[in-house]
């Protein structure tokens, strides 16, 4: 078995990551209610967030085109960014796919769904026909939220621009746009073991055979993709003119024989942390196999024993058991 977990804390100026609706001329931010540790009990803030949907929506936009260049299947509307994912039998027709004819017929949907499309296998789908079929996703993704310990720093503001047009007064339109920085924290979650495993019930079909002979170059995929997503931050709107300034300052990774979720980046010592739940998880037989990774730019005090990584590629290439 094999669960990948990684939290990381990121210094972001100026994003306008995620947007929500625009008043007027205004593109507001998104914003969320965030609890907040104090010395005296518990504060509620709200700051400046990026929805898990977002990332989710970008994480699989790139397993698709990871997959493109390797010569995996994806899906015609994947392909497109449409992340539609076989929700009707209009869907199923688009790729030649016969739908369910009843409840035993379930897991041979599902597996030709996986192998027309990796975006379904990796993201999951919901198919919402007469006979519903289920496929959870292998990841899970945090909201990217400022870290407890620098809350009080986290800032939002709306930026002032004009268009500009000096040869007709009309067009030179005022805008504002909301912009976001902070110390963020980000968690994801890739559970290996599901890639090329069906979920649902019913005798094995012989089609699973080439899924699982597919599997090894799947997860290369899922990672590759992690690896733009996370190191490079490839998620997020209005980049054109608000591109990021951003940095990883610290990250910590997991890769276990059992699910283990690495802390959240929200305080400083997540990563010791994450060392102290692993060696928990160890000592009473819960964990036998795992290799746990960090990259320290914050000069936090860890263990001597964490093995440092100086990027997030290099940390999610070597999380392997």
């Amino acid at each position: 078995m094999a669960f990948l977990s990684i939290s990381l804390r990121y210094l972001i100026n100026m994003e306008s990551l995620n947007g929500i609706e625009s008043v007027g001329n205004i593109s507001r931010h998104r914003v969320a209610p965030m609890i907040v540790p104090t010395d005296t009990g518990y504060s509620v803030r709200y700051v400046p967030a990026v929805s898990g949907e977002t990332i989710a929506h970008a994480y699989q936009t790139l397993i698709a085109d990871e997959a493109a260049k390797s010569g995996l299947p994806v899906g015609k509307r994947s392909m497109q960014g449409e992340l539609l994912k076989f929700t009707d039998d209009g869907l199923l027709k688009e790729e030649g796919i016969v739908p369910p004819k009843g409840y035993e017929d379930m897991r041979r949907v599902e597996v030709d769904i996986m192998l027309k499309d990796i975006v379904s296998d990796i993201g999951g789908f919901m198919y919402t026909g007469r006979v519903p079929i289920k496929r959870t996703s292998a990841f899970q993704v945090s909201y990217m939220i400022p870290a407890y310990d620098s809350s009080e720093t986290a800032a939002l503001e709306a930026q002032f621009h004009v268009r500009f047009s000096p040869s007709n007064a009309n067009y030179q339109i005022p805008y504002t746009v909301e912009v976001g920085s902070a110390i963020y924290s980000l968690s994801f979650n890739l559970d290996l073991d599901k890639i090329s495993l069906p979920s649902n019930p019913g005798p094995s079909v012989e089609k699973e055979e080439l899924l699982k002979k597919q599997k090894s170059d799947r997860e290369k995929v899922s990672r590759k993709a992690l690896i733009r997503l996370l190191d490079n931050l490839q998620f997020g709107a209005k980049k054109s003119r608000f591109a990021p300034v951003a940095e990883i300052k610290s990250a910590v990774g997991i890769v276990s024989d059992v699910p283990l979720v690495a802390t959240p980046g929200t305080t400083s010592g997540f990563i010791t942390d994450t060392y102290n739940r692993v060696k928990s998880f160890e000592k009473h037989g819960v964990l036998k196999k795992y290799k746990l990774l960090a990259i320290n730019k914050e000069n936090i005090e860890i263990p001597t024993d964490v093995e440092n990584r100086v990027t997030v590629a290099d940390l999610i290439n070597d999380l392997t058991l």
